[in-house]
């Protein structure tokens, strides 16, 4: 049924619409992190660190300094 979601009811406001763009997750960065690990945390292989540095380019001016409190967005 289009209302029924892991066993439980949705919404109609929050029913999965197939035409609406997924929104990408983020991640509030936490002291140790890098992108390379979140990479690998999230998408399996830290060569993806490209993706996260690209998808988030405006609040990082240099892939191996990031900093505690800053959120950014994890591309599909």
């Amino acid at each position: 049924d289009a209302g029924v979601a892991d066993g439980s009811l949705v919404p109609p406001a929050q029913a999965p619409d197939a035409e609406a763009p997924a929104r990408p997750a983020t991640i509030r960065i936490r002291r140790g992190d890098d992108l390379w690990s979140i990479a690998e945390r999230y998408y399996g292989s830290g060569v993806r660190y490209t993706a996260i540095y690209r998808a988030n380019r405006r609040q990082i001016r240099n892939p191996d300094l990031i900093y505690p409190g800053q959120v950014f967005t994890l591309p599909n």
